[in-house]
């Protein structure tokens, strides 16, 4: 196997989606089992940015908030654990995904002031998840990581995306800051079930609200330079295609999907456009007589090349495509599979978000010359459960 000409940077967008998160957690494990196994051969490969929202920023820190990528992986299991709701398995289905609806245990937890029911702004009171993300989040490590950490959420009063970062980055607003379980928390601080989060005297809500794929703060976040490959790796938790609804319900849950997953797939086109741009500028320049190609003109071009990315992977995580034609939706990912923390349904979305990952990921790190191609793939996707 040859190993990679140039160093490889890999950018990692995790969207928000509630209990769909562990499709987050299958899938970035599979992710950095690929990243270690191209390490131990030698490969220069390393996360340079992770960007997240809702509970993708949960996820998001519990990656940069590690000491590696076993570290990160052990973190984000352990977390999907605590995340877990366990009942008897012979409870109907609905009973057990329910059970969320009267709280989650180290995350969140009804509200009992009913004497204040009149000033209510939430259903729930969420201080508990502060506790939860110490335990599996070393903010130290995350605050001193070289990986870029981004994590938005909306300022209520001004209506602005602000984005908390560990780094500077360059993007408008991208300012260092030192990253807390706060941050994090105002990040998943969805409306009306979850209160805003103060933070400096401002309030914030979940920055899914405005932008549920922070695509753009990864994309920027990658280093200048002709003698770098970028890949971006973005899971995407909503199908971008389905049947056409015949309930109500069916009407709601579509909604949905579009609502939270096309704002992706919108940034997903400008950056194939920019690629596009790109490669248009770099089979342009040549043909440019030597004595027109002044140093600004020069200086110009080879900082387009700067943006160029190697490979933009859309991972769906809920695909439903048979062919040609749309499947049917599975039961637990209807409109109300984002509270669904069942013990089943968690362990089958960790176990598909990582075997959706790994396959699509395996033969990008093969054709990259990062990893072996008769790799045992078995055993890799065993460890996605």
């Amino acid at each position: 196997m040859m190993a990679p000409a140039k160093p490889i940077e890999i950018g990692l967008v995790l969207q928000g989606g509630g209990a769909l998160g562990a499709y987050e957690c299958g899938a970035v494990s599979a992710l950095l089992e690929l990243m270690e196994a191209a390490q131990q051969q030698g490969c220069s490969i390393k996360l340079k940015a992770v960007t997240g929202v809702s509970i993708g920023a949960i996820n998001a820190a519990c990656v940069v908030g590690a000491r590696n990528l076993a570290d990160a992986r052990r973190r984000l299991h352990a977390l999907w654990d605590d995340f877990t709701l366990h009942a008897p398995s012979f409870w109907p289905h609905e009973v057990q995904r329910d059970l969320s609806l009267f709280g989650l245990p180290g995350f969140y937890r009804p509200r009992m002031d009913y004497f204040a029911l009149a000033q209510w702004t939430s259903y729930y009171d969420t201080s508990p998840l502060l506790a939860t993300l110490g335990k599996h989040i070393d903010f130290t490590l995350l605050n001193k990581s070289e990986t870029v950490f981004v994590v938005s959420a909306v300022d209520i009063e001004s209506g602005e995306l602000s984005r908390f970062s560990n780094r500077p980055y360059a993007r408008p607003g991208g300012t260092e800051t030192e990253i807390t379980a706060k941050h994090v928390l105002a990040s998943g601080s969805l409306p009306p079930q979850f209160p805003w989060t103060e933070i400096d005297g401002h309030h914030y809500w979940d920055g899914g609200i405005v932008n549920n794929a922070p695509l753009g703060d990864a994309i920027a976040a990658f280093s200048h330079g002709k003698d770098i490959d970028r890949i971006l790796v973005v899971m995407d938790l909503y199908p971008l295609r389905g049947r056409t609804p015949h309930t109500l319900a069916e009407v709601e849950d579509r909604v949905h999907e579009l609502s939270f997953g096309n704002r992706l797939r919108q940034d997903h086109q400008v950056a194939d456009q920019i690629n596009d741009l790109i490669r248009t500028i770099e089979q342009l320049a040549p043909l440019v007589p030597a004595a027109d190609m002044t140093p600004i003109l020069q200086e110009r071009v080879d900082r387009a090349r700067e943006f160029k990315l190697v490979k933009v992977v859309d991972i769906d995580m809920q695909t439903r495509m048979q062919g040609d034609k749309v499947g049917a939706e599975d039961p637990t990912d209807d409109k109300d599979g984002l509270r669904d923390f069942s013990a089943a349904t968690v362990a089958c979305r960790r176990h598909h978000g990582h075997a959706n990952a790994y396959n699509n990921l395996f033969p990008l790190f093969v054709e990259r010359g990062l990893v072996a191609a008769d790799r045992d793939q078995g055993a890799v996707a065993s460890a996605g459960g």
